[in-house]
């Protein structure tokens, strides 16, 4: 047994177990059936360690339970895999019968494993409990044994992998169609495993002397891992999408903060949101997708009655600002934008005889947001006054 089954991989599934069992107590029933799926390989990964078929003969008084437990899980883990698949990806209105005759069709299975197991294996009490099958491989009981567990594997990855393959380009491009293909990547692992299990069994059978027969093959214990890992990355990759969407409107409102909190002071005529500092602002949690779209909103309505002020002066179009060059790779009329609004908000004394810049062409929300986050950026880079020697731009000039 190589030592990723020990603790690495039965310790990374109960991990996934706890984390989604929150969403599968309050979820939708492909929510339930996803987290059955990783509580059943949970329970076959645990049963691998030496240590917990150990605790296994001694509560049980059984040499070789732990195999039994292993393959039931198994097929856990196949019925709640294939079912969770129809439940997100199958085509079609449901149907009762189909779902009654999936659940008969486990439970009979498992219950011939049962009857199989405890009635017509030979059980050896000082023999690993993997040689109570890989050691008889010539015996009937075991050859219907194995047979039911392959037949069962092989139909219901060959399954998934279709319905997750065919279903693939139904969800949107990005980390959960990636998502998506990784979990038929492992349902097609899976299958490969079955066919080479199978091929490998027989060959076993078709020399009953052959030395070191019911020893661990490398393959067989390689396959199942990759399989896992796959389904894990896939699983895993919808919540790393939705962090990473976290990550990012958390940034973008700590690039927001420092030109919405200046105007949030000029303008409060302005309904804004809830007022707090920016180091707080990182500890809301939840999406945070409509926050950044409500302050983007915000720091918009602010510029019109800042705008809507100077268009009451008068005023008359500037000059080209001296120092725009300091900012190379934004956009003139961001910069313009942010120099115009840093003049207003600094009460500068020729503010109020200066036009602002011509009004963004924003289609959508997220282009009304990539648009601020460029002008609250060139607005962070301008100079406060107070210090000597500051410079402080006003309608363009530079003044000291």
């Amino acid at each position: 047994m190589y030592s990723i089954y020990h603790f690495t991989l039965p310790a990374l599934m109960w991990a996934m177990v706890l984390w989604r069992a929150p969403s599968a107590l309050g979820g939708t029933r492909a929510s339930r059936f996803l987290w059955g799926f990783l509580a059943a390989v949970a329970v076959a990964l645990t049963t691998r360690p030496p240590e917990v078929d150990q605790v296994i003969r001694t509560l049980t008084g059984s040499p070789d339970l732990s195999v039994l437990v292993k393959h039931l899980a198994v097929l856990a883990s196949n019925y709640s895999v294939l079912e969770y698949v129809i439940a997100v990806h199958g085509r079609g209105p449901q149907r009762a019968r189909a779902a009654w005759l999936r659940l008969v069709a486990v439970v009979a299975a498992a219950l011939a494993l049962t009857v199989l197991f405890v009635f017509f294996f030979e059980h050896d009490p000082g023999a690993p409990p993997t040689r109570v099958t890989d050691a008889h491989l010539g015996d009937p009981a075991v050859r219907l044994y194995e047979t039911i567990v392959y037949v069962y594997l092989g139909t219901a990855t060959a399954l998934s992998a279709k319905l997750f393959w065919s279903n693939r380009r139904s969800v949107p491009a990005g980390l959960l169609r990636a998502g998506v293909v990784c979990l038929a990547s492992g349902s097609a692992t899976g299958f490969i495993y079955t066919l080479y299990r199978v091929v490998f069994l027989a060959r076993q059978e078709s020399r009953p002397e052959l030395p070191g027969r019911g020893t661990p093959d490398a393959l067989s214990e390689i396959l199942p891992v990759i399989s896992l890992l796959l389904v894990v990355v896939g699983v895993g990759l919808p919540p790393l999408r939705t962090l990473v969407r976290y990550i990012g409107d958390q940034y973008a409102l700590w690039r927001l903060h420092p030109l919405w909190s200046d105007l949030l002071h000029a303008v409060p005529s302005v309904a804004f949101g809830p007022r707090m500092g920016r180091t707080r602002d990182l500890f809301v949690a939840g999406d945070r997708t409509l926050d950044v779209a409500h302050r983007a909103f915000e720091i918009r309505d602010a510029c019109l009655v800042l705008r809507d002020r100077s268009a009451a002066t008068g005023a008359e179009r500037p000059a080209q600002a001296a120092g725009e060059a300091a900012f190379p790779g934004w956009a003139p009329n961001a910069r313009a934008e942010a120099e115009w609004l840093f003049s207003v908000l600094h009460e500068e004394p020729e503010a109020s005889r200066g036009e602002p810049p011509p009004l963004s062409d924003s289609g959508t929300p997220a282009e009304e947001v990539a648009w601020l986050l460029k002008v609250a950026a060139a607005y962070g880079q301008l100079p406060r006054g107070g210090a000597a020697g500051t410079v402080q731009r006003s309608a363009g000039k530079e003044v000291r």
